[in-house]
């Protein structure tokens, strides 16, 4: 199954391009989750949320069947750059509560991070079981190296495209794509054809839509929705006539 979404949901530019305007924020989510089946929680970069959050989390997230990436906090992959894997564990014990709804814990590494497969290797070692996606963002990481350290440890290679192409090597079950915006960054819709590629390449996985500055997020989210409904009742319409 994939699973489509936004990076976030709470951004005052969707305020009449996605949410009515006389809908409160309080009811933001409510309409969010009746569209899409995933969401990329990335307030979790910048502080940790209260335990009482995390269960107000599982209630919405059990209400409409939904799953929910999450990002790793900044300290992690910015502060410590991976030097620290008992924070990682901690943040991921720190999750367990939503455990059943969670879709894969998302780890942005900066720029300034060059390879290093020393680093990524142990620090993937002592990571819990469950499933895990990096986003790398130096170009020093793609290698076959760093794929063959990734398959190893059942982790996905974020797709994405911030200050670069698209990457599309796949290195366990699960896709992870983040689309940061076509024209630039955080804005800007993608065609239909690039949509498709993604679609075409993998069944299963997470895509979540960043291009969220001027509300392309939510329509690109639609379409690839759109797109990937239209695919599987073209295919079951073969098997039925086969």
């Amino acid at each position: 199954m994939l699973y489509i979404g936004t990076s976030g949901f709470i951004y005052k530019e969707w305020a009449g391009r996605f949410y009515p305007r006389e809908l409160p924020k309080s009811k933001w989510f409510d309409y969010y989750a009746k569209q899409f089946n995933s969401l990329e929680l990335n307030s979790t970069f910048y502080r940790i949320p209260q335990p009482s959050t995390i269960k107000s989390w599982k209630y919405k997230l059990k209400k409409y069947h939904m799953k929910m990436s999450v990002k790793a906090n900044q300290n992690i992959t910015h502060k410590y750059k991976l030097q620290k894997p008992e924070l990682a564990i901690e943040f991921i014990n720190f999750l367990e509560p939503i455990k059943k709804y969670l879709g894969a814990v998302l780890f942005q590494l900066p720029p300034s991070l060059k390879y290093d497969a020393v680093l990524l290797e142990e620090f993937l070692n002592v990571l819990p079981k469950g499933k895990y996606a990096i986003e790398f963002r130096h170009k020093t990481w793609y290698n076959d190296k760093t794929y063959e350290i990734l398959k190893t440890f059942r982790t996905a290679l974020v797709w994405h495209d911030f200050n670069q192409p698209f990457v599309l090597e796949k290195t366990t079950r699960f896709i992870y794509a983040r689309f940061h915006g076509f024209s630039d960054k955080y804005k800007g819709s993608y065609p239909d054809e690039f949509l498709e590629t993604i679609i075409n390449r993998t069944k299963q996985g997470y895509c979540y839509f960043n291009n969220t500055s001027d509300g392309s997020a939510v329509l690109d989210a639609k379409r690839l929705k759109e797109l990937m409904e239209l695919k599987n009742n073209f295919q079951e319409n073969i098997h039925y006539v086969k």
